[in-house]
């Protein structure tokens, strides 16, 4: 590290990291936080070294590390060293722009990992095994674990290397930090953005007249700002999770239990 403040974890350190998480990716999932739980007790050695074991300073690091984090189990690996990366550093900023880079990445990251583990090594690799099973032939078997154990292992090796390239970048290129965190920041707005859009669905039920003509309230505000109704609910739900002792399960009811009385009195379609 180029800078004395900054700690370098050793093999060991991110093999301890990497165990553990191997076996709490998904155990420790919830409906709040869903896999923070697994990552912030995965990461506890690796940041016990960076931070000297200051119970003060991890408090704070971990209240954000335990925010809302959902990627491929598989992929996580790769996050995760990166993150340790730029947490080793012991930035001001550290944290956030970890944080920031772990939020863009998990959808992307997500999508890529379905595509390849869950689709290729799983789904296709599994019915060439079973086509050639019926034939009795054990070739499609063995190219479906050797699959399996090449992209097993990509990934294992991934979290070095991240971490490598992490520190590398950082190293040798530390005033482009401020870059990286800039665009791990709009990375993870178009992200929520392209959600807000294509996920969410809030449509307006009423109709009103004008004259002769009617008009539906949902196609009026959205010819005026497209996908209003997505955008007015999600930035309500912001504001509510941002109250004192609302937690996203609490949340979560409110908005089944408003959705059904709008749509009861058909204020929603």
């Amino acid at each position: 590290m180029s800078e004395t403040k900054g700690v370098l974890l050793t093999k060991e350190d991110l093999r301890k990291v990497l165990h553990r998480y191997l076996w709490v990716r998904q155990s420790p999932f919830n409906y709040e936080t869903m896999q923070s739980g697994g990552w912030v007790w995965a990461i506890d050695p690796a940041m016990q070294k960076i931070y000297d074991g200051d119970a003060d300073i991890l408090e704070e690091k971990y209240e954000e590390h335990f925010k809302f984090f959902n990627s491929h189990p598989w992929m996580n690996n790769v996050i995760m060293g990166a993150c340790l990366a730029i947490e080793s550093t012991k930035d001001e900023n550290a944290t956030e722009t970890a944080i920031n880079l772990r939020t863009g990445l998990m959808g992307p990251l997500a999508g890529l990992g379905d595509s390849l583990i869950w689709v290729l090594a799983k789904n296709i690799m599994s019915a060439i095994a079973a086509y050639d099973a019926l034939d009795g032939n054990i070739i499609g078997m063995l190219m479906a674990f050797i699959v399996q154990w090449l992209i097993w292992s990509i990934f294992y090796v991934g979290f070095f290397k991240s971490y490598d390239v992490g520190i590398t970048f950082i190293t040798d290129r530390r005033a482009q930090l401020d870059h990286l965190t800039e665009a791990a920041q709009i990375l993870g707005l178009a992200v929520i953005g392209c959600m807000v859009a294509s996920t969410v669905n809030v449509k307006f039920g009423l109709n009103f007249t004008v004259g002769e003509l009617e008009r539906n309230l949902d196609d009026l505000l959205n010819s005026i700002f497209p996908h209003f109704g997505n955008i007015v609910t999600v930035v309500l739900v912001y504001l509510g999770l941002n109250r004192k002792g609302m937690t996203s399960v609490r949340m979560l009811l409110i908005v089944l239990v408003v959705s059904m009385v709008l749509s009861f009195i058909k204020f929603l379609a």
